[in-house]
Parts: structure tokens; sequence; C-alpha cells
């Protein structure tokens, strides 16, 4: 199923990153090295959000799938991020079963050199979401790095017509 194909995708590239990260880290200076994972991130990222932004209607089953397969990639992608001063990046499934400290200092290196990185999280977070909880979201600025109209498109999708929708989309539209 398309389902099936995009978690395949996931795996395959992650897969390949922790390759080029192994081939990478001892020959990039830390800098470069993450400038460039920077960027191999932020087009995965950008893969997996345009069919997002493109979507008209996302059913309450696609959401939770997108909401998994989001977070899945904001981790795999942070575990290509050294967090340490001077260590490696990670080479085995142990050492890539890393300490929440340590996995948090990754999320903020990642944030760092990859721009796409608060967008898909962001966007993950939404996805497991009840309008109330967008709303929040927005006052506490969970979605500050999705806009106005990518949010606006995202709830026309994911929620039916109601006025509790009808008023947040108002909110929007008022900051667009």
């Amino acid at each position: 199923s398309e389902w099936d194909d995009a978690e395949t995708a996931l795996r395959a590239v992650l897969y390949h990153l922790r390759h080029l990260s192994q081939a990478w880290t001892p020959v990039l200076s830390r800098n470069v090295y993450h400038m460039s994972m920077g960027n191999l991130a932020d087009l995965v990222f950008t893969l997996f959000l345009d069919p997002v932004w493109k979507a008209e209607d996302i059913t309450e089953a696609a959401s939770r799938f997108i909401h998994t397969l989001f977070l899945d990639m904001a981790r795999g992608a942070a575990e290509m991020f050294l967090a340490d001063s001077g260590g490696a990046a990670p080479t085995s499934h142990q050492e890539l079963s890393l300490t929440e400290n340590t996995m948090q200092h990754r999320f903020q290196v990642a944030k760092k050199f990859a721009t796409l990185f608060e967008k898909s999280q962001a966007v993950g977070k939404f996805m497991a979401m009840r309008l109330s909880e967008i709303h929040r979201g927005l006052e506490e600025g969970v979605f500050r790095s999705v806009t106005a109209r990518e949010l606006s498109h995202l709830i026309s999708a994911a929620f039916d017509d109601s006025e509790k929708r009808t008023a947040l989309l108002n909110v929007l539209a008022s900051k667009q």
C-alpha cells in the first residue's frame, strides 16, 4: 500500500543516511558534516511534507500514520547529528539507543542545521491533536515554524467543517 511504501522509503533513507554519516564523520569537519547532514535531512523532510501540503482530505487513520511516520523521521534524522564534543556519529544499533538527554541535544543540533526539522515536527504533532489542542499549541508557539496558510490548509484537510474549525481558521486568517 501507499503507507507501506512510505514506511519502507523512510527506513531506506535513514539507512543510507547512517552509511553516509559513517563515511563522512572521519573526513569532514564537524561544521561541514552538520551542514551536509542538515541539507540531506531537509531534502527528506521536503519529500515527506510535500504530499501532506497537497492533501485535500486527511482521514483520521492517515493522521495517525503521518504522526508516527514524522516522529520516526525526526528521531532518525536527529540521530545523524553529533551531540558530544568529540565523538562520532552512531555506528551500531546499540549506540542508537541513546539517553534521552543526548537525544534532546541531537534534536537541538538538528534544528540548527536542518531548516525544515521544526516544521516537520510541528506537522507530526498536529496530526495527533484535536482542534482545541491546536488552538492551545498556536498560543504556545508549537506551530511557529508553520505558516498560517499551511496550518489553515492542514486544519481544512484534517477536520470536518464545524464552528470550532471555522473559529480557528478565522484566528489564522487574522495572522496572514
